[in-house]
C-alpha cells in the first residue's frame, strides 16, 4: 500500500502544502541545494526575469512621493519583496527625518507583493494600505469578490471602505513611473558589483534623480 501511485501523490501534495506554510511563516527562503553564487558578485542574486527566466542581480526598491520624488532607494538582498516593507518604511522614515521634512507621512501604499501580516502587525500604528489580493479588485475596479489570506482581514476590510479604494488607487500613479523614469535614465544595467558598492551607485542615480526634477521645477516656476 506504501506504494500505491495515490498515496505517492497525496504524501507530494501534503509535503508541497507543508514547504508552502512555512515559507509563508518565514518569507526569508532558505538556500536550496541546486542555490549558485555568482563569483564575480556574491552579493547579488537570481532574480525573476520580467519576461520569463532568471537574472543575476539586485532587488532595487523605491519609495515615492507625488511627482515621483524618491524618499528612498535600496537594494534589497531578497528576491521577494515580502520582507522589503518594513526596512523600507523604516529607511524612508530616517531620510524624512534627516532631510528636516516637517509632519509625518500621512499615507503608506504597497501592492500585493509587500503583503505580510508580520509586517502588518510591525507596522500596525502607520497609515497603511497594501494590497492582499490584486491590484484592480483593491483599487475598485473589479467587482468580481476575491479572499485575502489569513490573518490579513483588517487590511482587507481597510481597502474595501470607499475612502480605502480612493486611496489605493494613487499607489500606481506614484511609484510605478518612477521605476520608469529611473529605467529610462539610467537604464537597468549597474556599473558596480558587491552590495556596498551597488547602494552607492543606486544612492547616486536617486539624487541625480530627484536633482533634476528639483531643476526642472525651478525653471518652469521661474519661466
Amino acid at each position: 500500500m506504501e506504494h500505491k501511485s495515490v498515496l505517492v501523490r497525496q504524501r507530494a501534495r501534503l509535503e508541497k502544502a507543508r514547504d508552502a506554510l512555512e515559507r509563508a511563516r518565514a518569507p526569508r527562503p532558505a538556500p536550496s541545494p541546486q542555490a549558485r553564487a555568482c563569483p564575480s558578485d556574491p552579493d547579488s542574486r537570481m532574480m525573476l526575469g520580467k519576461h520569463g527566466g532568471y537574472l543575476q542581480g539586485y532587488n532595487v526598491q523605491i519609495v515615492c512621493a507625488r511627482r515621483q520624488i524618491l524618499l528612498a532607494i535600496e537594494a534589497h538582498d531578497d528576491p521577494s519583496d515580502m520582507t522589503a516593507l518594513v526596512p523600507m518604511v523604516e529607511r524612508t522614515q530616517h531620510n524624512h527625518q534627516a532631510a528636516g521634512l516637517s509632519g509625518a507621512i500621512q499615507l503608506w501604499l504597497a501592492d500585493s507583493g509587500y503583503a505580510s501580516t508580520t509586517a502588518f502587525e510591525t507596522l500596525a500604528d502607520l497609515p497603511l494600505l497594501v494590497s492582499v489580493t490584486s491590484e484592480a479588485h483593491q483599487a475598485g475596479f473589479t467587482t468580481k469578490r476575491q479572499h485575502a489570506r489569513g490573518g490579513q482581514h483588517v487590511m482587507a476590510d481597510r481597502l474595501a471602505t470607499p475612502n480605502g479604494r480612493a486611496h489605493y488607487r494613487q499607489r500606481s500613479a506614484l511609484v510605478e513611473p518612477g521605476f520608469a523614469q529611473l529605467f529610462q535614465r539610467f537604464g537597468q544595467r549597474l556599473n558596480y558589483r558587491g552590495h556596498q558598492a551597488v547602494d552607492t551607485e543606486l544612492k547616486l542615480l536617486g539624487t541625480v534623480h530627484n536633482l533634476n526634477k528639483l531643476v526642472k521645477r525651478t525653471v518652469r516656476a521661474r519661466a
